[in-house]
């Protein structure tokens, strides 16, 4: 059975999360986006709605013009040869910035030899377009330590000047378990990598909201052997400075240990 996205076809007065929230309540009218696709991801802005999913084994991006009332074919952004992975929240992400660029990210490989195995390890790479998916740049690394972003879980977000913030699981400098590291993307280039949170959940994404100015907060699950993995959050004012100490989220145990 093909399996379909579906967006909700509504007229955005705004560009805001909060009015696609509140049409979105009232409306029952689905479309096809695009078929044959998994791992969809959402960008809204007064430029457009754009959607990116791995579409055919590659990465794509199908773009309105129009609030979501129709959808052009899919534009690949990141061409995988057709054997793109994903599931369970590991799948591309896309923002848009004030001036219109789009940057996606996703976990790819491009080294032939990982498809030979069961689970290819796939790296983290992003592309980006200044018309609206017609055309991207050339697929950059991330993750500075190759293949040791192995769950390929991560989180992508871009505030209004374009500059894009990543976290994602990282195993390097380790034999198990799994840490969160975090950078940016600004003109093109990626920033150091930094760890931003030690022995996390293996399998849980992290979650990642910034605002107009590029203040970030960032949550995430803790890890370990303990019998009850609670959330934290870590919040950073700005480019210019780093995160604060992590605070927990959750008032009463969760209870669960993996």
């Amino acid at each position: 059975m093909l399996q379909r996205l579906l967006f909700l076809s509504i007229s955005l007065a705004t560009a805001d999360c909060a009015t696609l929230a509140s049409v979105a309540s009232q409306s029952s009218e689905a479309g096809t986006v695009v078929t044959n696709a998994i791992q969809p991801h959402m960008a809204i802005s007064s430029h457009g709605v754009f959607v990116a999913c791995i579409h055919k084994g590659n990465i794509v991006v199908v773009a309105s013009h129009d609030g979501g009332q129709s959808f052009g074919s899919p534009m690949i952004a990141i061409d995988v040869g057709g054997r793109a992975r994903g599931g369970r929240h590991r799948g591309p992400r896309i923002g848009v910035d004030a001036r219109g660029r789009l940057t996606v990210t996703a976990p790819v490989t491009f080294d032939g030899r990982e498809y030979k195995k069961k689970y290819p390890t796939a790296d983290l790479y992003f592309v980006q377009s200044s018309d609206r998916g017609k055309t991207w740049t050339k697929p950059k690394r991330i993750n500075a330590v190759e293949k040791k972003a192995p769950e390929s879980l991560h989180w992508m977000a871009v505030d209004e000047s374009g500059e894009a913030h990543i976290a994602w699981l990282d195993m390097r400098n380790r034999k198990r378990g799994q840490d969160i590291f975090f950078a940016t993307i600004s003109d093109g280039a990626v920033s150091a990598n930094k760890k931003v949170a030690t022995t996390v959940c293996e399998c849980c994404a992290p979650g990642m909201a910034v605002d107009a100015s590029g203040r970030c907060l960032l949550a995430y699950r803790e890890g370990g052997d303990g019998a009850s993995r609670e959330i934290f959050a870590r919040y950073r004012g700005g480019s210019d400075v780093g995160f604060l100490k992590p605070i927990r989220v959750n008032k009463v145990n969760t209870l669960e240990d993996g």
